[in-house]
């Protein structure tokens, strides 16, 4: 396990988690980590405790202005590496630098386990020379309109209930009356229209084809004929749909999740679009 490779895995673990995806980073979660969040939590441990509370803290985390340090190893042996993020730097007027530090179990170098995490946060932010504890803001209304900010609750063909951050969901795929939603770690099958799953959904989802809906946020990268995404699963693309594909990938690519919900989405962007040149092909972005 290289240091780049570690430092790079912990910024993912950490941007991951405040951003309310923590599925992102399970790949390399180990069966027995523990860990402390910043929000009124002690040593926790289990990687469902884990994808549990930072789902839920995520109306949180979305009412503060983060700015993220750069990861710096502290400690490294043949077994382990601990890495520390500290406070970034920004020039905006508000922000908040979350703290963490991480312990990777790297005696098998080819698959890095975390094994321990500590995120906190500063009880103060700087707004214009002056201090201001963390829980005032976390008592104010988020005045961002944020199009995701309710956790999805979504019954499957089962009975079963699952509360769903949309930011964790890679694609969605229409079965008939049913849609298949793939998460990083499982699937699970609900009785709905692909179209009135995608009206509950921010702009950054798009739909492929008649029966593919992808989070673009999640696209790994696009070759002429086919969508990688984060979960190592492929989407095939209809030749017809390769120009507008690529287009719409792009610009949702391109949106804040934490978008105006009152500005609606193109249409394009969850419908399919008329036939286009074979000739097109897409490009990767990433």
């Amino acid at each position: 396990m290289t240091v780049h490779g570690v430092l790079d895995l912990s910024t993912l673990v950490l941007v991951s988690c405040t951003s309310g995806i923590p599925e992102q980073c399970a790949p390399f979660l180990s069966e027995g980590l523990t860990f402390i969040g910043p929000f009124g939590i002690a040593t926790a441990a289990g990687v469902h405790t884990f994808m549990d509370y930072f789902a839920k803290m995520a109306p949180l985390f979305t009412k503060l202005d983060l700015s993220f340090g750069c990861p710096t190893l502290v400690f490294q042996n043949n077994d382990a590496s601990v890495v520390f993020i500290g406070s970034g730097s920004s020039e905006r007027r508000s922000t908040v630098s979350p703290r963490a530090t991480l312990v990777w179990c790297t005696s098998m170098p080819e698959r890095p386990q975390l094994v321990h995490l500590h995120i906190s946060i500063p009880p103060i932010e700087k707004r214009h020379n002056t201090l201001t504890p963390i829980s005032s803001i976390l008592d104010l209304p988020d005045t961002r309109i944020y199009e995701r900010a309710s956790l999805l609750y979504i019954r499957d063909t089962d009975g079963v209930s699952h509360v769903v951050h949309p930011g964790a969901i890679v694609y969605l795929e229409a079965a008939h009356q049913y849609v298949d939603i793939h998460l990083l770690r499982e699937t699970f099958r609900t009785r709905s229209s692909l179209s009135s799953l995608l009206e509950k959904l921010p702009a950054t989802f798009v739909r492929v084809h008649r029966s593919f809906a992808v989070n673009a946020k999640l696209v790994t990268s696009m070759s002429t004929t086919k969508i990688l995404m984060s979960n190592g699963e492929q989407i095939f693309v209809p030749v017809k749909r390769r120009t507008a594909v690529r287009k719409q990938l792009r610009e949702a690519m391109e949106l804040s999740p934490y978008g105006d919900a009152s500005a609606s989405p193109a249409p394009a962007a969850h419908s399919p679009q008329e036939e286009e040149p074979a000739g097109e092909a897409l490009s990767s972005s990433h």
